[in-house]
């Protein structure tokens, strides 16, 4: 055994710290060993960029023009033409729209009937009473008379009156006058006992006259026979 090797036998405690650094020595390297290796990410950001190659000028020295990309064409698409026809029914137009419909106001005061107007109709209509021929009756008969009469409003009854005068030849027989125009349930015009006793031509005659001013005649002839 050498004299260094008996130092180191003789003293322990230095074999142990020579260990030790040996070993941290060993870890100190492989953290430096770990950090200088890069994430291949960085790696490859780290690389440097590749320019391009100018392009060669032109014949005229100055640089060609860049080549324009292609552009995408639009294709056209077909007109589909007018819509086929149906025969499903369209629906109509909406037509205009009229006013709205008024609520008539109600009356404040009592209707009144409406004016009359317009010449006056009068006809005599002679009963049937003794009758024994057209326009021929019995002596000592007494047929009555009753009248129509009308205007542009319709037939009259009350406000319209009635002047009677019953002749033989030129004789007045018999006056008589009524306060209305249209008969009621009774005869208008009745004939007195001794009117009719003579044969003879008779003329019956209605003179009227109405609350509007309005005037009109009839006439009626008619023959009275022996029985």
């Amino acid at each position: 055994m050498s004299g260094g090797q008996t130092k180191l036998a003789e003293h322990p405690v230095l074999i142990f710290i020579g260990v030790v650094a040996t070993i941290i020595g060993a870890l100190a390297a492989g953290k430096d060993l770990f950090a200088s290796d890069d994430p291949p990410s960085r790696a490859a950001d780290a690389a440097p960029s590749v320019s391009r190659p100018a392009s060669p000028p032109g014949d005229d020295g100055e640089a060609p023009a860049p080549t324009p990309s292609p552009s995408r064409t639009r294709t056209a698409e077909p007109d589909p033409g007018p819509a086929p026809e149906t025969d499903e029914p369209q629906d109509p137009l909406p037509g205009p729209v009229g006013p709205a419909p008024t609520t008539p106001a109600a009356p404040t005061a009592k209707a009144q009937p409406p004016g009359h107007s317009g010449p006056l109709v009068v006809r005599i209509d002679m009963g049937p009473s003794g009758k024994v021929g057209p326009s021929t009756y019995r002596a000592r008969s007494a047929p009555g008379a009753d009248t129509y009469v009308q205007d542009a409003g319709g037939r009259l009854d009350r406000g319209c009156y009635v002047q009677w005068t019953l002749k033989r030849g030129s004789e007045v027989v018999q006056l008589h006058r009524s306060e209305r125009c249209r008969p009621p349930s009774i005869t208008l015009f009745n004939f007195d006992s001794g009117s009719l006793q003579q044969v003879g031509t008779y003329t019956l005659t209605a003179d009227v006259t109405t609350d509007w001013s309005q005037t009109g005649s009839a006439t009626a002839t008619f023959e009275v026979v022996a029985p």
